[in-house]
């Protein structure tokens, strides 16, 4: 396994049995690896482009460096290429129940990027997936709790804060963890699939969002009130995980199994600290 790191951090040290090579894919990568990678995840991408970036080179510079992933899985015959996209590429989304057939409105910058960077891929001769991802809930580190949106309410809820939300009586799936992705990219390995299409990736089975906050409130001994606001401009969905189960006959864990596992990790995690 190689990874490619543009500015060294702590937290790769932590990961092992990879080769590190530091690399701003903006530029060509033209290294020879061996054994020659017959797989390439690319996961980079900046969240969003800052306050003082300019938007055309924020765009600019994503397409660049998948790009250059394309040019390098051509030269290398790479197998396929896991891309991963967001369900952000669908900006406002109104409708109850969201499937891959929704066409995208008034997406933000991250969005639209990563819906050009799916489309670039289409227009190639090379195998890819498109991975459409919710907010991801990784290893409950204490540094690294306000993202996503649901790591936020868990660690509030953990403190005995009120948290308040609106659709609270609506189903939800919009999310997923490290686990169920990794576990998806080795059964694509395994299965060497020829695919050439996306889809969304979350959680089977979608529960009630109230729901989710009892399961937090009960896990974490909380005092915490879960107070309902009324917000007319926000619309409640949940995801259909139709279109992926049909191709692969594939499913990924419940959201209530994914919710309860993070949550035993973050109560494991609180403990050492």
């Amino acid at each position: 396994i190689f990874g490619i790191y543009r500015k060294k951090n702590e937290e790769i040290k932590r990961i092992k049995n990879v080769r590190w090579i530091k690399h701003d894919l903006i530029k060509n990568f033209k290294k020879k690896l061996k054994p020659s990678p017959k797989f390439i995840i690319h996961c980079a991408v900046d969240q969003a482009p800052s306050k003082t970036e300019n938007v055309y080179n924020y765009i600019f510079s994503n397409v660049s460096i998948l790009k250059n992933i394309v040019n390098y899985a051509k030269e290398n015959n790479v197998k396929l290429i896991v891309n991963f996209s967001s369900i952000e590429v669908y900006g406002d989304i109104k409708k109850k129940l969201l499937n891959e057939n929704y066409l995208p409105l008034n997406q933000n910058t991250y969005g639209f990027t990563k819906f050009l960077s799916e489309k670039m891929l289409y227009n190639q001769k090379i195998n890819f997936i498109n991975i459409r991802l919710p907010g991801i809930l990784c290893e409950p580190r204490q540094k690294n709790l306000t993202r996503p949106w649901l790591s936020n309410v868990f660690n509030k809820i953990n403190k005995n804060q009120n948290i308040k939300v609106h659709s609270i009586k609506s189903k939800f799936n919009n999310v997923i963890n490290t686990d169920e992705i990794a576990k998806f990219i080795n059964f694509l390995i395994k299965k060497n699939f020829l695919i050439r299409d996306t889809f969304n990736f979350v959680s089977l089975r979608p529960i009630i969002l109230k729901e989710i906050f009892y399961i937090a409130k009960k896990k974490l001994n909380s005092k915490s009130k879960i107070i309902e606001i009324k917000n007319y401009n926000k619309n409640s969905f949940y995801i259909s995980t139709k279109k992926l189960e049909k191709k692969f006959k594939y499913k990924n864990q419940s959201t209530k199994k994914i919710v309860e596992k993070y949550l035993d990790n973050f109560i494991q995690c609180t403990k050492t600290q």
